[in-house]
């Protein structure tokens, strides 16, 4: 599992970074410094930046992590329903201490 969620972070990864490079998000990202005053902008800039920083350093790790959850949780929820499904279908026989 852990390489199905390594492939699809990459690539979930590689296009939040194309739609990033996006001449259209650049200008998003300098008009939202004019939201700050002129003296503020430096600090604004700077802030981006670390956040940017840290996103590339931390950003597909953690999206890995997350994709790894989800399929895990994806699995034991099927399995848990396929479980049912076969007690209800008559196919599992559930014990004395299921039916109560």
């Amino acid at each position: 599992m852990s390489a199905v969620a390594r492939f699809l972070a990459r690539r979930l990864w590689g296009n939040m970074l194309w739609v990033m490079r996006r001449p259209w998000m650049k200008r998003l990202q300098v008009a939202s410094l004019r939201l700050f005053k002129e003296e503020k902008r430096g600090r604004a800039r700077l802030s981006i930046n670390r956040q940017n920083r840290w996103a590339r350093k931390v950003g597909l790790p953690l999206l890995t992590f997350a994709i790894t959850v989800l399929l895990g949780s994806m699995i034991l929820t099927g399995a848990y329903f396929m479980v049912l499904n076969l007690i209800e279908s008559g196919v599992l026989d559930p014990s004395t201490g299921m039916k109560h």
